[in-house]
Formats: structure tokens, C-alpha cells, sequence
């Protein structure tokens, strides 16, 4: 079972297509489909069950996909770090919000303090196996816990409700929310209650009208930016709205009506704590985010 051969199943098995993963690894459709016959020959077991809706992965070939993608990923890992002889490097994964608007916007930063550390950010809102996918560490978000039934966070988030200045001007009680088209964080496994506008309309004794203007996004980001161009009033997270209120982009509506939140914890690999390069990017993580929850 060549290195090949694995490569060409796992591209397959990723795209379920031999002519994807062909073109992908720039070789022909039938090299790959005679990577994958060599592989259930050695195996004595299908990989893939082939019908007329195309492909799809028997159990075998699940679990050595899994398996293959891991140890691709770990390689690839190994590749660049010793590619990187005079350079150090850190993989960290974490939301794409928090990548997006909390930091990518300070990696300057940290630039600035170790420029001889390179920093590979993973946004994902999968909670990935740091050992398995050669990460070294992750930004996660949980629940807060009674004091004393687990590690408290670094950083509790506040929801809050923000506009762009223009709007907030328009708003000077909760009734006046009623008159103003709401930006929505789309979550339809409901996992957050403090981002739902139906609890907020309750906690500020507000009606619901089907009615009023409603603009629906997946991705928080684009909530902000939507808040940012006027479009609406949104909820706010922090740390992630702070820049946007730092520079003026937005502005409290209702000061004072704030929600706790999630609890922001970081988590090494296994493999990796003990790293310089890991240990200071995480050091500097932690500072961050304890000047965030100062602020």
C-alpha cells in the first residue's frame, strides 16, 4: 500500500469522485481508480460502493478514510515545519468569527513581538482532534460553569445589543428597536439563546411583528458588516464587536441591557505543549484575552 495509493483514496474518498481527485492530484481518472483497486486488493475489502448516483463510501472505507486524512494531515504538518528550518511555526483552529474579527486583526501584533514565528489559523466551527489534524492548539467557547466544577474561561462574553451611529441616534428607548430593521445571526440549532432576537424582544417587553424588516445571515460576520453599513441593529458579541466600537463603526443601543454568554478556554495538543514557539503564541492568547475582559 503505497503513500500513492492513500493519497489518491483520500482525495477520492473527500471528493467522492475518481475524476476530482484526479484532477486534483494531477494525475489520470483511471490512475486513481488503479490506486483504489490496488488498495482493496491488499485489503481483501470494497472501499467504495458504486451506483448509478455515483460514489459513496462502504464502513471500511470511512474508517480508512479517517484514518488516511489524519495521517496526510500529520505529514503534511511534519513537511512544513521542517521545510521551515530557520522558522518556527504554530497551527491554532477556532471559530470563524473569532478568526475573522478578533484575531486576524491582532496577529500584527504578535508579529511584531515574535517575527520569527509563523501562525497557521484553521476557522472552523467543527471542534476538530488537535492531535489528529496536527493543530497545536484551539480557541473553543463553552459554557460557563459553577465556580468550582471545572476551569473558569479566560473571558466571558457580553451580548449587546449595537447599531452603526447613524441608527443608535434613532434609538432612544426599546420601543424605538420596533422601528428599526433587526440583523440576524441565523442559528437553526438555536445553540445560543442570548443571540436570539425572540429573548431579547421578551427581556426588553417588546412585541414581535411579523412586520418589521429582517435582514438573516449564517455567518456572524457578516451580521457586523451588515451593522457597520447601517443596515440595522444587531447583537453583539464581545471581544468581537470591541474593535467596531473602538473605532466608532458602531455604537451601544440600550447601554446597560447586556447578556453573559460563552466562556473563552484555549487547548494544547498533547504533542505540542511543550514547544516554545507553542507555549509563547498561547502565552500572548491569554494576555489578549484577560486585557479584553479588563476592558
Amino acid at each position: 500500500m503505497s503513500l500513492d495509493a492513500i493519497r489518491g483514496f483520500e482525495s477520492a474518498a473527500r471528493h467522492l469522485s475518481f475524476t476530482a481527485a484526479a484532477e486534483e492530484l494531477c494525475i489520470t481518472q483511471s490512475a486513481v481508480s488503479k490506486q483504489i483497486k490496488t488498495l482493496e486488493d491488499a485489503l481483501g475489502k470494497a472501499l467504495f460502493l458504486r451506483g448509478g448516483k455515483g460514489l459513496s463510501l462502504t464502513p471500511q472505507g470511512r474508517e480508512l478514510y479517517e484514518a488516511a486524512r489524519a495521517a496526510l494531515a500529520q505529514l503534511a504538518s511534519a513537511v512544513d515545519r521542517l521545510l521551515a528550518v530557520d522558522r518556527a511555526s504554530v497551527a491554532v483552529t477556532t471559530t470563524p468569527s473569532f478568526a475573522a474579527l478578533w484575531l486576524a486583526p491582532k496577529l500584527a501584533k504578535f508579529q511584531v513581538l515574535e517575527p520569527a514565528i509563523d501562525v497557521r489559523v484553521d476557522a472552523s466551527e467543527a471542534r476538530v482532534n488537535l492531535e489528529r489534524e496536527g493543530m497545536d492548539l484551539a480557541v473553543r467557547l463553552r459554557p460557563v460553569l459553577p465556580a468550582g466544577e471545572g476551569p473558569p474561561p479566560l473571558l466571558q462574553e457580553q451580548a449587546l445589543l449595537v447599531a452603526a451611529p447613524a441608527v443608535a441616534a434613532r434609538i432612544h428607548s426599546a420601543t424605538d428597536v420596533l422601528d428599526t430593521p433587526l440583523l440576524v445571526y441565523h442559528d437553526p440549532a438555536m445553540r445560543f439563546s442570548w443571540m436570539s432576537w425572540t429573548a431579547w424582544y421578551e427581556r426588553l417587553g417588546l412585541p414581535q411583528s411579523a412586520r418589521q424588516p429582517c435582514l438573516y445571515f449564517s455567518q456572524y460576520e457578516h451580521v457586523l458588516t451588515a451593522a457597520v453599513q447601517g443596515a440595522g441593529v444587531a447583537i453583539g458579541r464581545t471581544p468581537l464587536v470591541l474593535p467596531m466600537l473602538g473605532n466608532g463603526q458602531l455604537n451601544v443601543v440600550l447601554p446597560g441591557q447586556t447578556v453573559a454568554g460563552l466562556g473563552y478556554h484555549i487547548v494544547t495538543s498533547a504533542y505540542s505543549a511543550e514547544r516554545p514557539a507553542v507555549q509563547k503564541f498561547r502565552a500572548w492568547l491569554e494576555r489578549e484575552l484577560a486585557l479584553e475582559a479588563i476592558g
